[in-house]
């Protein structure tokens, strides 16, 4: 078992405490981003569309779902 010094977790916090705002950022960013892709969503579905738009919308989504795990996957990592 490792023993942390008082100032092994001095410095672990202070880390924490920088990268916490790139982490908030960047869930954020995801946030906002599925935010725009229900609004664009609505949009497609409340107006005439064609099947190519329904098709680069749901490889927008696909897309969206893998940066968005690729993003909790991140800052869940660097949380620890």
């Amino acid at each position: 078992m490792r023993f942390r010094t008082a100032r092994t977790t001095r410095a672990s916090a202070q880390r924490q405490r920088e990268g916490g705002d790139e982490r908030v950022a960047a869930l954020v960013a995801v946030t906002y981003e599925l935010l725009d892709a229900h609004a664009d969503t609505d949009g497609l579905a409340t107006g005439a569309t064609t099947e190519a738009e329904w098709e680069n919308h749901h490889a927008y989504f696909r897309d969206l779902q893998r940066v968005g795990r690729e993003t909790l996957a991140r800052v869940g990592a660097t949380a620890v």
